[in-house]
């Protein structure tokens, strides 16, 4: 039995062009290349999603917390927040429970960046961009309607967060929707 043979001048389990040799079945195999684009630094917007709960990045648990939260990323890059999406938990939002989200550039004069509510109570209904009708169980997305260039923010900013609720029974996991592109703010 004839063995392939790698092309002349590479090593095993290498190639050029748009082939390789497999090393375990010794057998052209098509490249294939990762198809999602990098966040940062690239000539299309990077739409990146991170996650937050109980008021940190990754937990891995669900925010469940009884009392207001702060939470700050630093921004890899320039940008702006393009929205949020809440998954709500098994109490709907409504006059007595909900969320009011103030994302500030911290770096900035806290100048606004975003401004969410959910549900329509005092905090809830003070957020720019409120959804007053959150079912139990449910997910929404809500764009963010501050698009003035004082929303955008630069490499290494710091971006922080206040999380205010009404009543102690609003429960979820929020995804903050984050676009980093060439424009941030003129100093």
């Amino acid at each position: 039995m004839t063995q392939a043979r790698t092309p002349a001048g590479t090593g095993a389990g290498t190639g050029t062009g748009s082939e390789y040799l497999a090393d375990s079945t010794q057998l052209p195999t098509a490249l294939t290349w990762d198809e999602v684009p990098g966040s940062v630094n690239t000539l299309a917007d990077g739409l990146v999603q991170m996650e937050i709960t109980d008021g940190t990045l990754f937990s891995g648990t669900v925010q469940a917390t009884s009392a207001d939260w702060v939470y700050k990323f630093t921004a890899p890059d320039n940008g702006r927040i393009v929205g949020i999406t809440y998954a709500n938990g098994s109490v709907a939002m409504s006059g007595s429970v909900g969320w009011e989200l103030a994302f500030v550039n911290a770096s900035r004069s806290n100048a606004s960046c975003a401004y969410f509510g959910f549900g329509s109570g005092t905090e809830a209904a003070k957020g720019t961009d409120n959804d007053v009708a959150v079912a139990a169980d449910t997910v929404v997305t809500v764009s963010n309607s501050i698009t003035a260039t004082t929303a955008r923010f630069n490499k290494g900013d710091v971006i922080s967060c206040t999380a205010d609720r009404d009543g102690t029974s609003g429960v979820g996991t929020f995804i903050l929707l984050v676009s980093y592109e060439s424009e941030g703010y003129a100093a």
